[in-house]
């Protein structure tokens, strides 16, 4: 008869066939092995891994070639130790990628659940946050300098340990101990990217996409009030205006002009001559997303402000100059137009590029409408401050959203003709479901500061109308896949309708989007306060009032 301790070492010997993920030393249940994903991994909605690994001699082989041919990159300090692990390195590794973007390695010492973080930021992070193919998205560039520049593996690993974290049932106290030190040290080195020094300063590349991995962390996880997500916003917006426009000096529209546009400049920006690459004009109009859902929050606008100033007042070249507003912003967004084209050549599957041309407008209606967030949401402050004035410039917004409006009219004509018996594989279709209704999310944003004590008018219940539509359609054919896309346009429905089955649907919704950020968790419960005081007084509710008062959250 067996002894306990020879009990316990058999109930948790590991079993050869489960997946990866469940055969951690730190798991203490074995994997089930059910296929393609067992099911614990299943209940915890992480990564489950069924991929085939080397034998411990492959691996042995492995590392002493690795260690004659140590990496030229120094490490992050004297202490880190360069990548060796065959199975960590898969991870890091991508097919797709071209050669000259996978040659470095980054020198951190990581772990087995930061690689598992890793490879969840590669996939699910990247599917959740970009309907574009992950292996040739923004996401996925964003990786490759990820390989070679610690602070920004830093922000990957930081983010994969705090997003796993919070979709389990039962957060873990190694993997945010994990997630925030990443975060520190990402935060230490940032600090010294932006000393104004020709020997410490970074290119603006890994700047920026360091920056968004950490707005994005702060919109999700950060504090009630939102204050590291407001300073890094600003920071954003000191290190455009620190260029003195120079920055934004964006080519004319000519057919091959920017073909000669540096597509990803990993240099010293600090020069005078220096130009945004595509790259970066690319990342900084995510940002610029970012930055316009926090305005409508009450703490952002500050980058916005920062590129308008620049594009409409351009010091050096008065070609370059633009009244238009709505003309310079789009100019920023067709600069970056062929940013994958041109990063991945020849390799590039041209289907990939169809794809993108076909998605090129209707990106193009969610520039624009950033930009609207933030007029509306300047409106808003100028209510608060000097209402006669405001309501002087609501004629110069409404101006503004009739305009795009216009410009938009037939993709949002082809949008409200989508039948639900279409599904969401066509990737222009999912697109339209998500963004057109950022749109008219905006008008009810708008009529609510403009005519708060009024009931609905047409434009505004074909709007709600609009949103409630597409949304719906898109819940019918995304499943419990949520689409955080469109999380805002859902919130604002919510404070319109007086519908109570419209009212379940969006508050089911955000019980789901509650697992993907703290932000969402308090967004959820400002709506429940807030439906209940609008059906008892009869009344609309001045939302930022009231989140002035309480938490703060920013919904993208």
């Amino acid at each position: 008869m067996a002894t306990e301790a020879e009990h316990t070492s058999k109930t948790r010997r590991r079993s050869r066939a489960g997946c990866w993920t469940c055969r951690s030393p730190t798991v203490k249940k074995g994997c089930d092995r059910r296929r393609p994903i067992c099911g614990r991994c299943e209940r915890l909605k992480i990564s489950c891994d069924y991929t085939p690994r080397p034998t411990l001699a492959e691996r042995r082989r492995t590392n002493r070639s690795l260690s004659s041919a140590q990496s030229p990159l120094s490490s992050i300090s004297d202490a880190a130790s360069p990548i060796v692990s065959n199975t960590s390195q898969e991870i890091l590794d991508s097919p797709s990628v071209p050669e000259a973007c996978n040659t470095g390695r980054c020198t951190l010492d990581l772990c087995a659940e930061d690689y598992e973080a890793i490879r969840y930021f590669r996939t699910e992070f990247a599917k959740l946050h970009h309907t574009k193919n992950p292996e040739y998205s923004l996401i996925s560039l964003m990786f490759n300098i990820a390989q070679t520049e610690p602070m920004v593996m830093h922000m990957v690993v930081a983010i994969g340990h705090q997003e796993m974290d919070f979709r389990r049932h039962q957060s873990s106290v190694s993997a945010q101990n994990a997630s925030s030190n990443h975060y520190g040290l990402a935060l230490r080195l940032m600090a010294d990217a932006i000393v104004p020094s020709s020997e410490t300063t970074k290119d603006l590349d890994t700047i920026l996409t360091a920056l968004w991995l950490m707005l994005l962390y702060e919109q999700q996880f950060g504090d009630e009030r939102c204050r590291a997500y407001l300073s890094h916003l600003q920071g954003v917006a000191s290190l455009l205006q620190s260029q003195s426009g120079n920055l934004l000096q964006l080519p004319p529209h000519k057919l091959g002009a920017q073909e000669n546009s540096p597509v990803a400049v990993r240099t010293d920006h600090s020069s005078k001559e220096s130009k945004i690459s595509i790259y970066s004009a690319r990342v900084l109009i995510w940002i610029v997303l970012l930055d316009s859902a926090a305005a409508t929050s009450g703490v952002g606008g500050h980058v916005n402000e920062a590129i308008l100033n620049m594009l409409l007042s351009n010091p050096t070249d008065t070609r370059m100059r633009s009244k238009d507003p709505i003309k310079a912003v789009a100019r920023l967004h067709h600069y970056s137009n062929s940013l994958y084209r041109l990063t991945w050549g020849d390799a590039y599957p041209q289907a990939e590029l169809v794809d993108d041309v076909e998605n090129r407008n209707v990106y193009a209606l969610l520039g624009h409408c950033a930009y609207l967030r933030f007029l509306t949401a300047q409106l808003a402050t100028l209510y608060r401050d000097d209402p006669s004035s405001a309501m002087e410039q609501a004629h110069e917004v409404e101006y503004s959203i009739d305009e795009v409006g216009d410009l938009f009219r037939e993709l949002m004509e082809v949008a409200h003709e989508l039948s639900l018996e279409t599904d969401n594989s066509h990737r222009l279709v999912a697109n339209m479901r998500a963004i057109v209704p950022m749109y008219y999310a905006i008008i009810l944003d708008f009529k609510r500061l403009t005519a708060f004590n009024d009931p609905m008018d047409e434009r505004q219940r074909y709007a709600l109308q609009e949103i409630m539509n597409l949304c719906f359609q898109d819940f019918t054919h995304g499943g419990d896949q949520p689409n955080l896309r469109v999380a805002w346009p859902l919130f604002m429905a919510a404070l319109e309708t007086h519908d109570m089955l419209h009212h379940k649907f969006i508050l089911d919704r955000f019980e789901t989007f509650r697992l993907y950020g703290k932000n969402y968790e308090r967004a959820h419960r400002f709506l429940v306060t807030v439906i209940a005081m609008q059906r008892r007084h009869g009344k609309r509710v001045d939302v930022r009032a009231q989140m002035e008062q309480k938490e703060l959250f920013v919904l993208g």
